[in-house]
């Protein structure tokens, strides 16, 4: 076991070439295995970082030149309580081998990296990354990585007062959150195998949650206008995608799928409402457009648990309209359009191969 503290040993070697521009930070490495890299640079003031390494062929690189940065990174160590029930794993530290953890913050804000059994190989497969700009002061980002053999996380903050965390358990994976705005909440949580996530929110005030467990399954969102909030779960064996663009203010968009499911929403008007629930081989589509005000769209694909082949369309850009799509046969087809102001659609449907078409204006 080597353990090494550096009390600003990294930011001393750059202070001796130029006192002024470290002061006061701190730094603690400690690595158990072989073959591990770690390299600490602190150029600002009251930085502190500590890694911590358990296993062979992991690197972890901090750079730090904003003043009240902190860093914390684990590759390898002991599950929580929330961990060990899931998996079935014990209260004893755990080796991660071949993973790679990068920080870099030019503000004060905080970044955790957190890998526990993984293994990337020699390519160093596994792969956390965290960036806080500048202007991201007052911001968090936290990556944790269980059991892994490929994944790739990463996190890219340049407003203030942000809040990301990335879960990715099992499998392969990719999730990327970019949050550009202020304000803004994104939480990704995956497990399965073979799963993608994307968040970007350039708006201020929004909230994402992703929640995917299943396989070959993808999520993307988009949130360029303010106080949005979306919440996407997927719960399947196979092959669901969920895309979703509010690119209005005040909207909200759940969207809740199994297996072989599609769902496309758009809001790009103010103080709308869309949700969609899918079970097994059902399309849905949303478009709120600019200039809807406080519609509502609910469009509900359920039945027994076998391949529907159920598909609902929406759009949208009236004012105070609502819609409710209910399906539960097979082979069924809903398109609805709205204008106007204060009209109401509801279509229930059963069955199979049955066609409703509805427009209002």
């Amino acid at each position: 076991m080597k353990r090494l503290i550096l009390i600003s040993a990294s930011a001393a070697a750059i202070a001796a070439a130029a006192p002024a521009f470290a002061q006061d930070n701190t730094s603690a490495v400690d690595q158990t295995g072989n073959a591990n890299q770690a390299a600490v640079a602190q150029s600002g003031s009251g930085a502190g970082a500590t890694v911590s390494q358990l296993g062979d062929n992991n690197l972890a690189t901090v750079t730090q030149s904003g003043s009240g940065a902190q860093a914390i990174v684990n590759q390898g160590g002991t599950p929580d309580a929330e961990e060990q029930s899931r998996f079935g794993l014990s209260a004893t530290p755990y080796a991660s081998n071949g993973a790679q953890a990068t920080v870099n913050q030019a503000s004060a804000a905080l970044a955790t990296i957190d890998q526990i059994s993984v293994d990337g190989g020699a390519n160093r497969d596994v792969k956390a990354t965290i960036t806080q700009a500048s202007g991201a002061g007052g911001s968090t980002a936290a990556i944790r990585q269980r059991l892994t053999g490929i994944a790739d996380a990463t996190i890219e903050q340049t407003g203030a007062d942000n809040e990301s965390s990335i879960k990715q358990y099992q499998g392969s994976h990719t999730a990327l959150n970019q949050q550009s705005g202020a304000n803004n909440l994104s939480t990704i949580d995956q497990g399965g195998s073979n799963t993608t996530a994307t968040v970007l929110q350039a708006g201020d005030g929004n909230a994402s949650h992703v929640f995917i467990f299943g396989n070959n399954e993808g999520v993307a969102v988009t949130q360029d206008g303010d106080g949005n909030l979306s919440d996407v779960a997927q719960n399947g064996t196979s092959n669901g995608t969920a895309i979703v663009y509010q690119g209005g203010d005040d909207n909200v968009s759940g969207v809740s799928q199994g297996e072989q499911s599609y769902a496309n929403v758009t809001q790009n008007g103010n103080n709308g409402h869309s949700t969609v629930q899918q079970t097994f081989g059902d399309s849905a589509t949303v478009d709120q457009q600019a200039g809807s005000d406080n519609a509502s769209s609910t469009i509900t694909q359920g039945g027994s648990w076998a391949f529907h082949n159920n598909s609902a369309t929406v759009t949208q850009t009236g004012i105070d309209v609502t819609s409710t799509i209910n399906q539960t046969g097979t082979n069924l087809s809903a398109i609805v359009s709205q204008g106007g102001s204060d009209n109401t659609s509801f279509v229930n449907q059963s069955g199979n191969a049955n066609t409703a078409t509805v427009t209002q204006n």
